[in-house]
This record gives C-alpha cells, structure tokens and sequence, in this order.
C-alpha cells in the first residue's frame, strides 16, 4: 500500500465517522455563505431559483458517497492498522454498515438489534409536581410537566388527577390541531 494510497483509505474512514459524529463537521461554511449571498444577490427569478439548488447542494451533506468510501475501505484499513471491530461500534458504525464493509459482526439475538436503554424519569414526589402545577398560568399537557419539573407520567397523572379531585385543575380536553405522532394529548389548565 503506497502512502497517496493509505492516506485515501484512511481519509475515506476518517470522513464517514466524522459525519456519524456530526454531519455539520463535514460542512464547507465559506462556501455556504458564498452561496446565500449568491442568492441575495440574484435578481432573475430563474437565477435565484438555481441559486437555492445550489445553496441546498453545498448546505446537505450526504451520506451515501461517504458510506461508500467506508464500505470500500474500512476492513482492508483496520486490518492493516489493527483496528478491532469492537472499536467502530464504539463509534456507532451501524452493524449494517460494518457487514457491508466485509466485517463479521455477530447477530444480535433473531437479527434484532438490542433496544436502546431507557431513561429512567427523575424521582420528584407528589407535592412538589402539584406545587409546580398550581405556578402554571397557562394550559398544559402531562409530558410539559415531566419535562420541567420531571417525574414519570405515572406520577405527573396521579398529581393531575388529585388536583382535578380537588377542583384546582380542569381538563380542557384534546389539543386542538395537534400534529405530532400518535394519539392527541389532553390539556390542562389550573382554576
């Protein structure tokens, strides 16, 4: 392996794991205020328009001819380098793209990937959940709650529903033009 060579195999790796880490990284800044200006500036609204293609070009960077470059590279380089396996899923090298690049990854149970482990909501007791509640002056959903005081949305429930039983809270019911996934969430408000 020459040197041009090993440093274009190398070069092929370092880029895919830099956008596995952060695609921004891989971003040419001066050339994307080049091309904003370049669209300030364009007058013609067909030039504007090529303008814009351009600007999206160079402000996307896409994976596909980096993954290829690691696909075509990555075993031949690690192997050269001494580089285990072990060490690209550290980086988060998806097991597809590894067996892709020539790796024997193992299966991981039924061909399954492990579920990712869950966090587990902070502990906050009743009281200062129904504390925080009665501060709010504006309506509010349950996953509000347990994002600003914490709490699993079992606790947050109980502490909602002991307040309507109080008659310190009011269901306003669903969210109207909710556009999120799954079922609509119900607002809140205190009284």
């Amino acid at each position: 392996m020459t040197a041009a060579t090993k440093s274009d195999t190398e070069g092929a790796v370092r880029l895919y794991l830099l956008y596995l880490e952060d695609p921004a990284k891989l971003r040419d800044e001066t050339e994307i205020q080049r091309r904003t200006q370049a669209v300030l500036d364009a007058r013609d609204p067909i030039d504007k328009l090529k303008a814009l293609a351009d600007l999206e070009r160079v402000a996307n960077v896409d994976e596909t001819p980096l993954r290829e470059g690691f696909v075509a590279n990555a075993r031949a380089w690690a192997e050269a380098q001494g580089i285990p396996l072990s060490a690209f899923r550290e980086l988060r090298v998806p097991d597809e793209v590894l067996r892709e690049a020539g790796f024997d990854v193992p299966a991981r149970g039924r061909g399954r990937a492990a579920p990712a482990p869950r966090q587990r909501a902070k502990p906050v007791p009743v009281e200062e959940i129904k504390s925080h509640i009665l501060s709010l002056r504006r309506p509010f959903i349950l996953t509000d709650i347990m994002g600003s005081v914490g709490g699993s949305q079992a606790t947050v429930r109980k502490a909602v529903d002991e307040l309507i039983d109080a008659g310190q809270v009011s269901k306003l019911g669903p969210v109207p033009d909710y556009q999120g996934r799954g079922r609509v969430p119900l607002q809140y408000k205190t009284t």
